[in-house]
């Protein structure tokens, strides 16, 4: 597993320390996302894509590991990420370039990871 995943990973399972603050707004906002990312009029897919280039554009690492994560899991394909990566570059210009370029890195980690939870033994 790279380093960016197992660190996502490591964090993804530590205790929620706003929620766990007792401030109803932390509370309230981790009802909400999942909410905004149902099905309706938008597929799953396109929101998580919309999404990606947000944190793209504001350079949200942590933003971009999880959203590549979450469409990878819904079966993205790298020609599919990458051709999204294109049009992120027309959006955003070469600013994001640097962003992209560890986007892409990631694809590649979360793709290793993935051939070698298919190669491991059941």
């Amino acid at each position: 597993m790279g380093e960016r995943l197992e660190s996502f990973r490591r964090l993804s399972g530590q205790p929620n320390r706003f929620r766990e603050s007792g401030n109803p707004v932390f509370e309230r906002f981790s009802e909400l996302y999942p909410l905004a990312y149902e099905e309706g009029a938008l597929s799953t897919k396109t929101k998580e894509l919309l999404a990606l280039a947000i944190s793209i554009v504001r350079d949200c690492e942590d933003c971009i590991t999880y959203h590549l994560i979450r469409l990878r899991e819904l079966e993205s394909t790298r020609e599919e990420l990458y051709e999204f990566f294109a049009l992120t570059l027309v959006v955003g210009g070469s600013t994001v370039i640097p962003t992209l370029r560890r986007s892409a890195a990631f694809v590649e980690e979360l793709e290793e990871d993935e051939r070698q939870a298919a190669e491991a033994p059941t």
